[in-house]
This record gives C-alpha cells, structure tokens and sequence, in this order.
C-alpha cells in the first residue's frame, strides 16, 4: 500500500522545465504574439521556445500550416481568451488568432481562431491572395487582402464567402 503511494507521480504539482542553455527553470509567459516560454535568468540568459500545447518546444507546432508559405502556424492568446472564430464574425480586435513564423520574413498572414485551430482560409479568385472578412457599411463581407491592388469583393454567406468555388 505504502509502495504504490511513492510510485504514482504528484499530478497537484506543476511540472517544471528547465532552460536547455542554462539550466534554470523556464516559465509561461503570454506576449503580445501569444505565450512562449523564457528563462527565469532573463536577462543574462535569453532563451526562448515556443509553447507546445502548454510545454516548451524548439519547433513550433507541425500541425497547422500557413495557407501561403506552408510555415508553421502558432496560436496567439490575448488577455481576454475569447475565441474569434467564424461565429465572432470579423471582430479582429479581440480574442485568439494564428500568426504565420514567417512574419518576421514577409509572410503577413493571420486568421482567426476557430475553437483551438486555424479558421479556414479563402483565396482570392482574381489574384490568389488570402480574402479577409470585413465588416462595411452593408454588412459582413469578403474583400481581397491585397486592397486597393485588387478589389475583388464577395458577400459572406454563414462565414464563408458567397460564389462559385467557395463551397
């Protein structure tokens, strides 16, 4: 009895990780382009790794890619938590999104968080860019990210852009 008391891990404890650099423990952190984990001896140790389902990883996570550059996508948390997925409708002033790590190399692309996974994307017919919900003066609709380069226009029809090719 005593024995089994011993073998079973403590699930009531927070598990630490430690800083692959250093040593020292890493915590959670929630930035401006969602959580990361840090190295509690910032700043004489800078490492950063990307938040894996709420443990660190040196890869972000494979499992959603970017629409345009086929990057990793990761999940960016805001303070408010909420979700602004297709049933928001195009609020992207609050909740979580998806960022493309290729930001930082060109690649502007967002979307909106679907329920803990990327919403889905639309092209532009004319041009191939991404298509954006917008919200104008009519209503809800589906412009071309590349605005005023390409002024390609779609009503919105239950989140998705109303037209042939958008079934």
């Amino acid at each position: 009895m005593c024995a089994d008391l011993f073998d079973k891990p403590d699930e009531t404890q927070p598990r630490t990780h430690y800083c692959p650099r250093c040593r020292n423990p890493m915590r959670r952190i929630i930035g401006k382009m969602g959580p990361f984990w840090g190295c509690t001896s910032y700043p004489a140790c800078d490492k950063k790794l990307y938040d894996l389902d709420g443990k660190p990883s040196d890869t972000p996570d494979e499992r959603y890619r970017c629409p345009v550059c086929t990057r990793p996508l990761v999940r960016a948390e805001t303070k408010t938590g909420e979700d602004r997925g297709p049933d928001r409708g195009p609020d992207r002033a609050k909740g979580n999104y998806w960022y493309c790590t290729g930001y930082n190399k060109g690649c502007k692309v967002t979307l909106p968080d679907d329920h803990g996974k990327p919403a889905d994307a639309w092209r532009c017919p004319r041009c191939g860019h991404l298509l954006k919900q917008r919200r104008g003066k009519n209503g809800v609709f589906w412009g071309c990210s590349q605005y005023p380069l390409c002024t390609a226009s779609f009503s919105d029809m239950g989140g998705k852009p109303k037209g042939p090719g958008f079934e």
